[in-house]
């Protein structure tokens, strides 16, 4: 089963629950079913952030398959000056 591993601003929806087994054959299918679980993250998700999957960054994966023993690391959008 796919793993969610989410940063420390993602964990105020999930009650500090950092890794999250989920089911789903694309990143867009997990960031749905993370949504669905715990309103409001799928859309902070969706916002800017990057994923790495399986040790490969990548700005926009929603279409990008994944397969049971995939880790997904969901990377929030860095800012600075």
């Amino acid at each position: 089963m796919p793993r969610a591993h989410l940063m420390s601003d993602h964990r105020r929806f999930t009650d500090g629950e950092a890794v999250i087994d989920v089911e789903g054959v694309t990143v867009g299918a997990v960031i749905a079913e993370l949504e669905q679980r715990y309103p409001g993250l799928g859309e902070m998700l969706t916002n800017g952030s990057s994923a790495g999957v399986d040790g490969v960054i990548h700005a926009e994966p929603e279409y990008l398959a994944i397969g049971p023993d995939t880790d997904i690391y969901f990377v929030a959008p860095l800012t600075g000056g």
